[in-house]
C-alpha cells in the first residue's frame, strides 16, 4: 500500500504574489488548476490515499481540488520553509494509513499527469521485497539529475518526521546513497513551476502537445 502526500501548502515568494497552485492550467479543452492537475498525476497512477497538506490560501485550494476523494491537513507554519509541510503532511498520512509500506513525497506544484513518472515509481515499488539491503527510497532521476517525486518506505518515516529546513526530503534521500533505488528516464525533470516564466512554459508546452 502507497501512501501519498502532497505538499501544497508554500508561501510561493517567486511567482507574482498570488497563490500559484490556483493558477489555471489548459488541459484538453478546459482551464484547471495548477494543484489540480498535481493530484491528477498521483490518481492516474492508481494511488487511492492522499493527503494535501495546505496552508496559504488554504480554503480556495481545497475548494478547487473539491470532489476528489482525499483527505487534508493544515499546516499553519508553512512559512517556516517546506520541511513543516513535510512533518505535517507524513504524520497524518500514518495516523490515517498505519499499514502504508510506502510513502510519496510529491510537489503541489509539479503536475505529472501524463508524464508516466509516478507509474514508473509505483511499479519499481512493487518489485521491492524486505530484508537487509533491500532499497529504502525510489527516486526518479531525470538525465542524470535526481528529482521528484520520491517514495520512502514507511521504515524512514521517523526521520522524515525531524527533517528540518526549507530542502523537503532531500537531506533523507542523500544521508545513506546505498539505501536509493534510481529510476532511470532520458528525459529532463517535469517542470516544478515556481515562478510566472515557468507557467508560461508550462501553458506553452501544453498547446504545442
Amino acid at each position: 500500500m502507497i501512501a501519498g502526500v502532497l505538499l501544497a501548502a508554500g508561501a510561493a515568494r517567486r511567482f507574482d504574489g498570488s497563490q500559484k497552485l490556483l493558477a489555471a492550467l489548459p488541459v484538453g479543452g478546459d482551464q484547471v488548476p495548477l494543484v489540480r492537475r498535481s493530484v491528477d498525476g498521483l490518481l492516474a497512477a492508481g494511488l487511492k490515499r492522499i493527503v494535501v497538506v495546505i496552508g496559504r490560501e488554504a480554503d480556495e485550494v481545497r475548494r478547487s481540488l473539491e470532489g476528489l476523494d482525499l483527505q487534508f491537513v493544515t499546516n499553519s507554519a508553512y512559512a517556516a520553509g517546506l520541511s513543516s509541510s513535510l512533518r505535517a503532511g507524513v504524520a497524518e498520512a500514518m495516523q490515517l494509513w498505519p499499514k502504508a509500506e510506502w510513502l510519496l513525497i510529491a510537489l503541489g506544484d509539479q503536475p505529472l499527469a501524463g508524464t508516466g513518472v509516478v507509474e514508473a515509481l509505483v511499479r519499481t515499488s512493487a518489485h521491492i521485497g524486505g530484508g537487509r539491503g533491500t532499497p529504502r527510497i525510489i527516486a526518479p532521476r531525470f538525465a542524470g539529475e535526481s528529482g521528484n517525486p520520491v517514495l520512502f518506505s514507511r521504515e524512514l518515516a521517523p526521520e522524515l518526521l525531524v527533517a528540518s529546513g526549507d530542502r523537503g526530503a532531500r537531506s533523507v534521500v542523500e544521508r545513506e546513497p546505498g539505501r536509493v533505488r534510481y529510476v532511470e528516464f532520458d528525459f529532463p525533470a517535469p517542470l516544478d513551476i515556481d515562478t510566472v516564466q515557468d507557467l508560461a512554459t508550462f501553458r506553452d508546452s501544453q498547446r504545442g502537445s
